[in-house]
């Protein structure tokens, strides 16, 4: 049955959402924070020492706000990823909810059935 709802929910899955997942998975790996290291070192030993023209001198505005923008769009996605996995724990939670409702409809017919054999056992 697990296997069922999770295919189910791929099914409704937009490729934009497939997008925001493979992001948000990339943002939350340590591949993602030596990238930072490495551009943001680079960036400002760049800007440092002036190999190249000095486009961002200290205090590093320009890389300030390209950081902001990234920040902007990350907290995006992993908000997007987080709505999804709400939506796929709802509908888990739906399916439980069936499942439990069908098993105590189950368990009283049982309980209904054991009664029955009690009482004509009594009876003898």
């Amino acid at each position: 049955m697990a296997k069922h709802l999770k295919h189910e929910f791929e099914k409704i899955l937009k490729g934009q959402d497939r997008l925001a997942d493979q992001i948000t998975a990339f943002a939350g790996s340590m591949k993602f924070v030596y990238l930072h290291v490495f551009w943001f070192g680079a960036w400002i030993v760049v800007n440092i020492i002036g190999w190249i023209e000095n486009w961002d001198p200290y205090p590093f505005n320009f890389l300030t706000m390209v950081v902001s923008l990234e920040a902007i769009f990350l907290s995006t996605f992993v908000l997007i990823s987080q709505n999804r996995d709400t939506r796929r724990s709802d509908l888990r939670d739906q399916r439980d909810f069936e499942v439990d409702t069908q098993a105590e409809k189950e368990i009283k017919e049982i309980i209904s059935r054991l009664d029955r054999i009690e009482q004509r056992l009594n009876r003898r």
